[in-house]
């Protein structure tokens, strides 16, 4: 797959939604990953504070890992640095 993130108008440029689904999906599973890691240290009341902080996780991790990904894909990094920094970014 490549990543068009340079072109010579001064259009938007539009990732694939492969490449889209695949930098959020990371990011979602480094934020679950995170979740995980850091379970052990703090306390639940009940398991809804559990899956609260569980999804505010996740969707931190995804909005991070997009924010890396729109950095690398700036720096004309290929697909795989592009994917690194999304995992990077995710936990």
């Amino acid at each position: 797959m490549s990543i068009p993130n340079h072109v010579s108008t001064t259009e938007v440029v539009l990732l694939e939604l492969e490449i889209l689904l695949t930098i959020i999906s990371i990011g979602a599973w480094g934020g679950f990953v995170s979740y995980l890691l850091r379970k052990d240290k703090t306390e639940y009341n009940s398991s809804h504070e559990s899956i609260k902080y569980c999804l505010t996780q996740i969707v931190i991790s995804c909005f991070t890992s997009f924010l890396l990904s729109a950095i690398a894909i700036e720096k004309e990094c290929s697909f795989n640095i592009v994917l690194l920094a999304a995992g990077l970014g995710g936990v």
